[in-house]
Parts: C-alpha cells; sequence; structure tokens
C-alpha cells in the first residue's frame, strides 16, 4: 500500500515538469514568431505658437468718466399769496399732470376784495351808461338852440323879435354846445374808469387763481414740505422756502465732464454707455445730445450731457453712474490682438510666421479698443500674426503655427438697444 502512494507521487512531479517544459518551449516560438517592434517615428521639437489673422472692427476711442443723474425737467412750486393751506392733495412719488391742483390756499379777504371790486365795475359801467345819455340830450338840446337861433335871427330881420332875444338865444346855442362837449368828456372818463375797474378786478382774480398750486408739467413729486393748515407766505427776499418740487423723469439728463484734451473728439451723437449704480451694472445706451461750449475755469473740463428715455423710470434723479464715450470713431479698421503688438526702440512691430519661420513685421498703429489695437500700415489682412509678442520665439526661429479661433465681435454701442446687459 506505501508503495503503491509513492508511485503516485512521482508521477506526478513528472506530469507537472512536462508540463512546464512545454510552456517554455511555447513562449519561446511565440517570441520568434512575432516580427521586432519598428523603430519609432522622429519627435518633432519645433515648438507651437498661436496665431491668428487681422480682422476689421470698429474701434473708437473711449473715455471713461463719472456722471450723475438729472430729472430733464425739475420745478419748485412757491406760494404766491399769503393764507392757510385747506387741501393738500399729492404726496411724494405721485405722479402728475400739467395744470393738475396739488394743493389749495384758502384766502378769505381776496374773495371779499374780488366782490368788491366787481361791484366797482358794475357801479362804473353804470355810470358810463349814464355819461352817454347824458350826451344825447346834450346833443338834442343843442340841435334845438341852433334852430331856435335861427328862427330868431329870421324873425329879427323883419323886426318881429328884439335884438336882445336873439341874443339870448345865440347864447342858449353856445351854452349847450358846450355842454355836449363836457358830456363827451365825461362819457370818456367814464369808459377809462371802467378799464381801471376792469382791471382791478383781473388782478384780484389772477391773485385768488395763485390760491391753487398746480403742477407744470407731466411729472412725479418729489419733495413735499407742507401740511394742510400750515400758514404759507409768498417768498420775500432769500426766505424762499416751496411748498412741492416737482420732476420730468420720463428722460433723464445725464451729466458728465470731458477733460480739455478730449473736448476736440466729442461731437453731438456720439456713442455712449451708461452704466448707473444700484441696477446690477446694466447698461442704458444713449448718444451725446449736448454739450456748454465752455470750459469751466478751475477744473478745465466741459459739460456734457446725455439723454437717455426712461419710459419704465427705472433711473432716478441724483443717481450716480459710470460713462464710456466713444470718441473719435473708426470703422472697418483693420486690428490685431493688442498683445500681439510690440514696441521697441525701432519702434512698433508684430511677429508673423513666414515659411514655418518667425519674422518680425514693423508697423503703423492707431486706437487700441476693446483689446484690439488698429494697424494702420504694414500688415494685410492676409498675414498670420502670433497672438503674443511676450514670449515668443526670437526671429529665424522654426516653429510650428498653431491658428487659433477668434472670439466673435461684440456689437459697438450704437447698434445696441435702449436696455441691455453686455
Amino acid at each position: 500500500m506505501k508503495f503503491a502512494s509513492q508511485t503516485s507521487i512521482k508521477c506526478l512531479i513528472a506530469l507537472v515538469v512536462a508540463l512546464a517544459a512545454g510552456a517554455i518551449l511555447a513562449e519561446k516560438h511565440l517570441a520568434a514568431s512575432v516580427p521586432p517592434p519598428a523603430k519609432s517615428a522622429e519627435v518633432d521639437s519645433r515648438p507651437q505658437v498661436e496665431v491668428v489673422h487681422p480682422r476689421r472692427v470698429t474701434v473708437a476711442q473711449r473715455l471713461q468718466t463719472n456722471a450723475t443723474l438729472a430729472a430733464f425737467e425739475e420745478a419748485d412750486l412757491f406760494a404766491k399769496v399769503t393764507g392757510y393751506l385747506s387741501d393738500v392733495r399729492v404726496d411724494i412719488g405721485d405722479h402728475v399732470k400739467a395744470g393738475q391742483i396739488l394743493a389749495v390756499i384758502d384766502i378769505p379777504e381776496l374773495e371779499q376784495q374780488l366782490a368788491e371790486d366787481q361791484a366797482q365795475l358794475a357801479s362804473k359801467q353804470s355810470a358810463l351808461e349814464t355819461a352817454r345819455r347824458q350826451v344825447d340830450h346834450d346833443r338834442a338840446n343843442r340841435t334845438l338852440q341852433d334852430i331856435t337861433l335861427k328862427r330868431q335871427e329870421a324873425l329879427f330881420k323883419d323886426q318881429w323879435v328884439p335884438a336882445q332875444m336873439v341874443d339870448q338865444t345865440r347864447a342858449d346855442a353856445a351854452v349847450a354846445k358846450a355842454n355836449v362837449g363836457v358830456a363827451k368828456a365825461n362819457r370818456t372818463l367814464a369808459a377809462h374808469q371802467i378799464d381801471l375797474a376792469a382791471a382791478t378786478v383781473e388782478k384780484t382774480k389772477a391773485l385768488l387763481a395763485y390760491s391753487q398750486i398746480v403742477a407744470p408739467f407731466d411729472g412725479v413729486v418729489a419733495r413735499r414740505l407742507v401740511n394742510r393748515g400750515d400758514l404759507v407766505q409768498a417768498p420775500t427776499g432769500t426766505l424762499m422756502t416751496p411748498l412741492f418740487t416737482v420732476q420730468r423723469i420720463d428722460t433723464i439728463r445725464v451729466f458728465c465732464d470731458v477733460p480739455e484734451n478730449d473736448v476736440p473728439l466729442v461731437h453731438i451723437g456720439d456713442p455712449a454707455i451708461v452704466k448707473p449704480s444700484g441696477l446690477e451694472g446694466k447698461p442704458f445706451i444713449g448718444k451725446v445730445t449736448r454739450f456748454s461750449l465752455r470750459l469751466d475755469p478751475e477744473t478745465r473740463n466741459m459739460r456734457t450731457e446725455i439723454d437717455l428715455p426712461n419710459p419704465e423710470e427705472h433711473l432716478y434723479p441724483g443717481m450716480y453712474a459710470e460713462v464710456s464715450l466713444e470718441m473719435n470713431r473708426h470703422p472697418d479698421a483693420l486690428t490685431v490682438p493688442s498683445a500681439a503688438v510690440g514696441t521697441d526702440s525701432a519702434g512698433n512691430f508684430v511677429y508673423t510666421v513666414t515659411d514655418n519661420q518667425i519674422a518680425r513685421l514693423a508697423i503703423k498703429i492707431g486706437l487700441t479698443d476693446n483689446g484690439r489695437t488698429e494697424v494702420t500700415a504694414g500688415l494685410s489682412k492676409d498675414t498670420p500674426v502670433v497672438t503674443t509678442f511676450r514670449g515668443a520665439p526670437s526671429p529665424g526661429t522654426a516653429v510650428q503655427p498653431s491658428p487659433v479661433r477668434q472670439k466673435p465681435v461684440v456689437l459697438v454701442a450704437s447698434t445696441v438697444p435702449s436696455f441691455v446687459a453686455l
């Protein structure tokens, strides 16, 4: 039994050795059948450089400055007469229309004065009517006296009446003529007195009209400084306190100052981007509307105005804003990235790639705007330009040009809607 076990172990060992030997022979055979690896391709050691082609875009010289927003119109409303406020009909923030009554001043003495003036006018009108009738009466009397005189003179020729009677009749005719002149003068005086009385009535009515404080234009009540029952008085000297302040804000004026060096470049109609504070940086696009045509002697700046439509009342007078004025506009200018332009003692230059080698190209430049520089001479639109001159290989170095896709052109201010987030 023991002998059989030893025999089995020997057989098993022999089998394992045979399998291992077969595996080694198979591996050698497989290795011999696989072809040797090909010699690796030669590595290109030339450095890669990013290149772009010049692009035609609109560039402009831009002025960044601060600005203040103001109402298009603003009016402080004062009392013209003295009295107590019997009614206050508006408060701050209320929208008002032109001619709308904002407050009423109670002036009973003026109402009584108007009644007296109207009574005086009626009296003068009656006096004028009396004077007219007196003129008619005196004219009739003069006519009678003239006829009587003619009759007396005829009878006197035939000696039917004495001379004394003719003289008396002639005197009566002269008196009647004078009375007509007096009556006409009285009529003219009565007419003038009516004009004076009528003017007095209109004056009192005008003062009474001032008892109503009305809005001068469509707008918003920005300040209210009175309450019902307050005594208000007409302004005297420097003591002038308004009752209300009304502002028109459907259009907003944006005031900024342009430095002396930039004044020659500013023109009416130049695009402007206004970014008011507190509106999450949303810009309003407008144009230069007007400027003062004078420089402040102290600051040497020129006051410039941009009018912005404000139908939805997003803008408020008194807001602070940043303004970008677009001046000296150059449309369709040939440009390259500003980082591609270098400057040294020889002038401005860019690096280009010619026959896969770096080459220096002298250029002349103009404006720089939004990260692009205008090239006025020395470059064509088909010339590949290295995107940045800093760190670029020296001229004559063999390189691998790698074209870079450029970002889309951002629309200029004049083509952006009136309220848009860029």
